[in-house]
């Protein structure tokens, strides 16, 4: 099938064979002409030599110039040549031929001059000078004498030359042309002025079925049907071309043809043209253009067809859609600018994008492009539209709008998170490098480079893994990898990390880590990572600080399980060997009191008052003690249960009733909204109450109020003790709960400093925390928060803080 650039070809073969034909018929008239003025002018001329032998004198004084050879060594030169510039007129110059006519044409000149005076031949041929001067030169002997004249060609003899040389290229022309016709696919034939075929072509005689070109010129043979040969005869009478489409019958197959007959001196020309093809190919082409437009329908890219004039033509409904057109607007076809102001009109374009001029331009110039250009717009809603403009062949240009708005965005993102993972890996202190299932660096971050001491411009070369063990200038001590079972084994060093990369087993990669020591002794934790498209990771890190602080704190923990050993030595200790003894002197002391030992005096009954009563303080110390220490070691267990917070409270109070009613202190109890009972360790309570009225009879003055406080709040159980006393400093308060911490400043009595150390780690150990609320001069308030609910003593440390957060 012929596309429409071959019939375009085959139209403009047809146009210029027309042409040849015209001229050959002029050609062929003129040449016939130019015998019979040439015939006429060699005779004129023949009679111009002989005037010109007799009338020797005349021709000297005419504007021509001759060299006369007589024999002598110097030929004579008689006459002038005036007007043109290329001739010399001294002597000794014009004789030098090669220095104002071709090379060429002097050769050819002294060649034929040599000849004259040798054998006497005659000769005769024009020079041509330049395109305004062209030089007769005539060689002939008379009697002795060589002559040789030459002259200026004008008048008739100048155009007897150039008719000469145009016959000869006309005739050149019209063999070139009838060889090309023969040749060509094309129906080709002239008729005479009879209308009878004078000549035809190959193709000709093939398509009506000839022997050969004579055969149908003998023949008379028709390509044309009779009908249609009276419409062309009519036309050509009347002065006027034939053209039009004509059906025949050729090869038992009838055919299209475009035939073209045009008028000439000698008759006519005609050239027929099959367009058969071309006329199923315009079908088909018709047939894929629809069902292109139905495909063009169904896509979301927009795309509009302009013609030649800039006019919409056609257009998709994703183009509609794009810049929301009606479709009334649409049917008038806009052109081009009248769709862009269109879409400035309504928004669409930003009117501050171009000027108008700059729009005209930029817009037309795809019309006139050979190839497809491509541009970006960007509409006033945000969105950007890639807009490529395809020229067609025939004119007018295919425009296709994608909305590229997303995908930009979306390559945005990508950017920005690749900068920020490259300038992450870049900061990271773990060495880091990527590699590609050919061993060569991807990526790599300056930790790698500073942990294997290689060059970072070698590391940007994108190195094979292979090379790198010969760059770095730190070497592999050990290496271990890390099995399934948690135990190492060793491994290969780099060898190790070459097979991971390099391995063809995509399934058989797996991530693996381990351990290695380099030869500097820093210590390093590896995992080697498989990546999508064959892509491994591996990363290092510098575990040689957490290798040291591991063994010291491997040396502190086996430290603290010796103290922690000790610790419960002590406790055991002092439960058998230190408060047995106690016991007994406190019985003892308390037999010596009775009736039946006998009587004391007032001296031994004092000493005995004094053993008593710091018996009971030791007694009290060793418990705290004891107390303590059974909490850091964890071996204290709470005996919950429901409390009577009531009794409790006056259970506490009766231990410190006689210090307040010694120092004349008040105590004023409110306990009406802490309920009845709530879970607790009623004992370790108790030590509680009693530790913190212990505290404030210490410290409050003599006179005052000492407040009891309980209530509950938000799941919170809480009790306050709350004196007048001196207060304590904010950057002392810390420091209260600190053991063997005592400040008898404002106190009565210094004790052993154990009390509120009890109170904080009872009160923790119910999930609960101590608050402190002092100013100096202005006394001191501690409250003990407990959670109302049921923390087991195993729950997690955790729970205090989450309590005291939930409390605040």
């Amino acid at each position: 099938m012929l596309s429409e650039i071959d019939v375009l070809y085959l139209s403009s073969i047809a146009f210029l064979v027309g042409i040849a034909m015209l001229a050959a018929t002029f050609f062929v008239r003129q040449r016939a002409n130019l015998l019979a003025e040439k015939e006429l002018l060699e005779s004129d001329l023949h009679e111009a030599r002989l005037e010109a032998d007799r009338r020797t004198a005349l021709l000297i004084a005419g504007d021509s110039r001759i060299i006369v050879y007589s024999g002598s060594d110097k030929p004579e030169i008689i006459g002038q040549i005036d007007g043109p510039r290329q001739i010399p007129l001294d002597g000794e110059r014009f004789l030098t031929f090669a220095d104002w006519m071709p090379a060429e044409a002097a050769s050819t000149l002294e060649a034929a001059i040599a000849a004259l005076l040798q054998t006497a031949k005659p000769f005769r041929f024009a020079i041509d000078l330049n395109a305004d001067c062209v030089v007769e030169v005539v060689g002939r002997t008379s009697g002795g004498l060589a002559m040789v004249t030459f002259s200026v060609l004008e008048g008739l003899r100048r155009e007897l030359k150039d008719l000469t040389e145009s016959e000869a290229r006309s005739q050149a022309t019209v063999k070139t042309m009838q060889q090309l016709f023969d040749q060509a696919p094309l129906a080709i034939w002239l008729r005479d002025r009879t209308g009878r075929l004078a000549w035809v072509n190959e193709t000709y005689a093939k398509g009506v079925e000839a022997n050969s070109v004579a055969d149908a010129v003998e023949r008379q043979l028709e390509l044309i049907n009779a009908q249609d040969r009276l419409r062309i005869a009519k036309n050509l009478a009347e002065g006027r071309t034939f053209a039009a489409k004509l059906s025949t019958v050729v090869d038992a197959d009838r055919r299209n043809f475009n035939v073209v007959e045009t008028p000439g001196p000698l008759g006519s020309a005609a050239i027929a043209i099959d367009v058969s093809e071309t006329e199923q190919v315009r079908i088909e082409l018709r047939q894929t253009i629809e069902s292109q437009s139905e495909t063009l329908n169904q896509l979301t890219t927009a795309v509009a067809r302009f013609d030649e004039k800039t006019r919409l033509t056609y257009y998709n409904a994703a183009f509609q859609r794009l810049f929301d057109l009606t479709n009334a607007y649409l049917e008038t076809e806009p052109d081009h600018l009248a769709l862009l102001d269109h879409l400035r009109t309504c928004g669409i374009l930003p009117t501050e994008r171009l000027t108008r001029s700059e729009m005209v331009e930029q817009d037309l110039a795809a019309y006139r492009a050979t190839e497809p250009s491509e541009a970006m717009w960007h509409l006033s809603d945000g969105r950007t539209l890639r807009v490529i403009a395809t020229p067609q062949p025939r004119g007018g240009a295919t425009w296709v709008f994608e909305d590229i708005t997303e995908k930009l965005e979306l390559e945005s993102q990508v950017r920005a998170t690749v900068q920020l993972q490259r300038e992450t890996i870049d900061y990271l202190s773990e060495a880091v490098a990527v590699f590609g299932s050919d061993g060569r660096m991807r990526l790599s971050n300056p930790a790698f480079a500073e942990m294997w001491d290689i060059d970072a411009g070698i590391l940007a070369a994108s190195p094979r893994i292979q090379l790198l063990p010969h760059r770095a200038s730190v070497g592999i001590d050990a290496m271990r990898l890390a099995s399934e079972t948690g135990l190492m084994q060793d491994a290969h060093g780099w060898q190790h990390f070459i097979e991971q990369v390099t391995a063809f087993d995509e399934n058989g990669r797996n991530t693996s880590r381990g351990e290695l020591t380099l030869s500097d002794g820093r210590i390093f934790n590896y995992t080697i990572v498989p990546l999508p498209n064959g892509l491994t990771m591996l990363t290092f890190s510098n575990i040689s600080e957490a290798r040291a602080a591991e063994l010291v704190l491997r040396e502190r923990n086996d430290a603290l399980e010796q103290a922690n050993q000790i610790k419960t030595d002590f406790v055991q200790h002092v439960n058998y060997e230190l408060r047995s003894p106690l016991t007994n002197i406190i019985g003892f002391s308390a037999l010596l009191r009775s009736p039946e030992t006998g009587h004391l005096n007032e001296r031994q009954s004092e000493y005995l008052d004094y053993i008593s009563s710091s018996t009971s303080t030791l007694l009290t110390i060793v418990n705290d003690i004891l107390d303590l220490a059974t909490v850091d070691a964890g071996i204290m267990e709470l005996e919950l249960s429901e409390v009577d917070i009531a009794r409790t409270v006056e259970q506490a109070v009766d231990g410190v009733r006689d210090r307040f009613e010694a120092a004349d202190i008040q105590l004023r109890i409110d306990i009406a909204h802490a309920g009845d009972t709530f879970l607790a360790d009623g004992h370790r309570l108790t030590q509680i109450l009693f530790n913190l009225l212990s505290n404030a009879a210490n410290f409050a003055p003599e006179g005052s109020v000492v407040d009891v406080r309980a209530w509950r709040h938000q799941g919170i159980l809480s009790f306050e003790v709350a004196d007048d006393g001196p207060g304590i400093a904010s950057n002392q308060i810390d420091k209260m709960f600190e053991r063997f911490e005592a400040n008898p400043s404002g106190g009565r009595q210094s004790g052993a400093g154990l009390g509120l150390s009890i109170v904080k780690s009872f009160v923790e150990l119910h999930h609960g925390y101590v608050e402190v609320r002092s100013v100096p001069g202005r006394g001191t308030s501690v409250t003990c928060h407990f959670p109302l609910g049921n923390f087991p003593p195993d729950e997690d440390t955790g729970n205090q803080t989450r309590f005291k957060d939930a409390a605040e």
